[in-house]
Formats: structure tokens, C-alpha cells, sequence
């Protein structure tokens, strides 16, 4: 029978270790598919505007960063002289101005002969507000044109994404074919999200532990347990960088505080004190009844006193037993030597004694004859 149920277990074992190895490889795909196509939303570039007329001018946006807190965009331009624009070795022919709709570096000016090099500008955000956290999306209106003197040029926009923690998709695009605007929605990226997420299901989940925790130690009458103390203690003060801890370091008082954080720090702290409270009421009560049932020990009684040994004549001696001792023993507490008994005065004083009155028979005391009369 034993080896039967040996010989049974060998397959199970491996089907659970084969079932194990094909979920953790699921999710693991499951983790790299999320990646791949993380990885490319955030690598497409949309180009918008006239791409059909050889002699334009390219303009690449590469956004860099929102910053949400500040309500801007931070992208960086390069400008590409294209087709009858530039001159054998590339450099522009004539000077030409672009300009963009941007808090800063609204104006760009490019000379004739030199080299085109990028620039940094500035789109103010709108509709949108970082207390969504993590559901905040935001839209940013692009603009750009180009001149050379008083002639306008044809223009594309090459829009591009490097802000790992934001999504930017072009909507709404407008203008001719020397004018390009557009509006582009900025949202969280996939990862931050999952993580925020994650992570409020998860203060969720320590604060469930936290109460369990106090109920099985004020439910049981457990007193001051302080493992559990311990573990209510830690939570309430490691959830604060933990919650920090979230990408795009969201203001107090954004969804995930008022979703997760608030809510669960006061849980584990009502937890915690509330386990304190009734853990040192319960201590103080066990103490009270361990007292009570702890058993007092009588004091010993003091006998009468008594003089040369003798107890008084009404009563037997303290500490013997009521009935006389039995012929030839000695009565606990007394001593021979301190009992009357008849001496021999031949054998007190031999020079003095009168043998002739001494009676052959008449040997030692018995032992009765030296115990007192009662």
C-alpha cells in the first residue's frame, strides 16, 4: 500500500511543478507583452502638415517632460531645411523664422550659411489636474509656422514622446499647409498606472492585516501582545514612503490619498491604540485575578511555655502527643539530664558509701521511676 501511494505521488508532483511553471510563465508574458507595447506607444512619432512638397521645412518636437505640478511641457525643436531651402551643404539659403504657440522660445531665427541647431520650448497644459493622480490626462495645444521674410513656408510636425511617464497621442489637428496646429493629450503612462494601483491595493491589504491583527489580540483577551503592536506600529509609519514612493510624486490630497492613503492610515492607527487600550485593561485585570487566586499560608501557633521541660499538669506538652510514652523512651523535647531521678550515694561518692546498706538488687533507676509524676 505504501508503495502505491509512493509510486502516485511521483506523477502529482510533477503535474503541480509543470502547472506552476506554465502560470509563471503566462505571467511573465503576460508582463513583456504589457512592455512591448508600452515601448511602442512611446516610440511612435506622428508627423502632421504637408509632407508632399519637397521644398518644406521639417520641424521633429521631441516632448521631454510633464510636469504636471508646473502645468507644462518641456520639448525640444529641430528645424530641417528641406528641398530648395538649403544649399549644396545643407546649410539654410536665406534667414527664416519659425514660430511656435509656447510660453517660451515662441520665436526661433535661423541665418543664412549657418548651422540649424534645436531649441527648447515650453506648452502650457490645460483641462486637466494633478490631483487625478493617477487618472490625470492633460492636452496641449501645438502651433508652428515658418517665414522666410514675408513669405510663408510649407511646414510638417514630426510629434515624438521620450517622458516615460506619460502617453502622448496628437488629436485635432488643424491648419493649411503653412500653418500646422494640433492638440495632444497627454495620460499616464501603462506602468505608472498599474503601479499606482498596486499600490493602493496593497495599503489596502496591510490595513486588513492591521485589523485582524488587533481583533485577534483584543477578541482573545491577549493583553499587550507586542508582536502584533510591533507589526501595527510598522505599518502606520512605512506606508508614508511607501506612498512617496509612487511615480510623478503627486500633491497631498490626490485620489490615492483620499482612494487608500487617509483611509488606511486611519485604520491601522484606531488598530493600533485600540489594541493598546484593551491589551492594558485585559493586564491589569489578569494581575487583580492572579492575586486573588494565589493561596495564603496560615502562620504557626505558638505552644504554651514551658518550664525544665514540663508542660503544665492540665494540658500535655505542646508539640508531643497526648498518650505517655511508652517504658524506656525518652520523650521528645526532654533531656535525661534534667529530670529528677534517685542516685546511689555509693556510686555519687564511693569513699563515703556504706556497703553494708547497699541492697545487691537495688540496681539503676528504670526508666519510669525517672519520669516525674503527672
Amino acid at each position: 500500500m505504501n508503495s502505491r501511494t509512493t509510486t502516485g505521488r511521483g506523477p502529482a508532483r510533477v503535474v503541480k511543478a509543470a502547472i506552476i511553471a506554465v502560470a509563471v510563465l503566462l505571467v511573465t508574458a503576460g508582463g513583456l507583452w504589457l512592455y512591448l507595447g508600452e515601448r511602442g506607444a512611446g516610440q511612435t512619432a506622428t508627423t502632421l502638415g504637408d509632407t508632399q512638397n519637397p521644398d518644406r521645412v521639417d520641424i521633429e518636437v521631441w516632448v521631454q517632460k510633464v510636469d504636471a505640478a508646473t502645468q507644462e511641457l518641456a520639448a525640444q525643436v529641430f528645424v530641417h531645411p528641406m528641398g530648395q531651402l538649403v544649399d549644396e551643404s545643407g546649410l539654410p539659403k536665406q534667414d527664416f523664422t519659425v514660430s511656435a504657440l509656447a510660453t517660451k522660445g515662441d520665436t526661433l531665427s535661423f541665418k543664412a550659411g549657418k548651422t540649424v541647431s534645436a531649441a527648447d520650448i515650453k506648452v502650457p497644459l490645460s483641462e486637466g489636474t494633478i490631483t487625478d493622480y493617477p487618472f490625470d490626462r492633460y492636452k496641449a495645444t501645438f502651433g508652428f509656422d515658418a517665414t522666410a521674410g514675408k513669405e510663408p513656408l510649407p511646414v510638417s510636425v514630426t510629434l515624438a514622446n521620450i517622458d516615460s511617464f506619460f502617453k502622448i497621442k496628437p488629436s485635432e489637428v488643424g491648419g493649411d499647409g503653412n500653418v500646422v496646429t494640433f492638440t495632444a493629450t497627454a495620460n499616464r503612462s501603462t506602468g505608472t498606472t498599474l503601479f499606482a494601483v498596486f499600490v493602493m491595493v496593497l495599503m489596502w491589504g496591510l490595513s486588513v492585516a492591521a485589523v485582524l491583527a488587533a481583533w485577534f489580540t483584543t477578541h482573545g483577551r491577549r493583553g499587550l501582545l507586542w508582536p502584533a503592536v510591533g507589526l501595527m506600529a510598522t505599518l502606520l509609519f512605512a506606508l508614508v514612503p511607501l506612498r512617496n514612493a509612487v511615480p510623478g510624486a503627486p500633491p497631498i490630497g490626490s485620489v490615492i490619498d483620499f482612494c487608500a492613503f487617509f483611509i488606511v492610515e486611519c485604520v491601522i492607527a484606531i488598530s493600533l491604540i485600540s489594541t493598546v487600550l484593551l491589551g492594558y485593561r485585559v493586564e491589569g485585570s489578569k494581575e487583580v485575578e492572579a492575586e486573588a487566586e494565589q493561596p495564603t499560608t496560615p502562620e504557626p501557633q505558638q505552644g504554651p511555655p514551658t518550664l525544665h521541660g514540663f508542660s503544665p499538669p492540665h494540658s500535655p506538652p505542646y508539640g508531643l502527643p497526648a498518650q505517655p510514652a511508652a517504658v524506656g523512651q525518652t520523650m521528645p523535647g526532654h533531656y535525661p539530664q534534667n529530670l529528677p531521678h534517685r542516685v546511689d550515694p555509693a556510686r555519687a561518692d564511693p569513699s563515703r558509701a556504706d556497703l553494708s546498706r547497699v541492697d545487691p538488687a537495688w540496681g539503676d533507676p528504670s526508666p519510669t521511676e525517672r519520669m516525674p509524676p503527672r
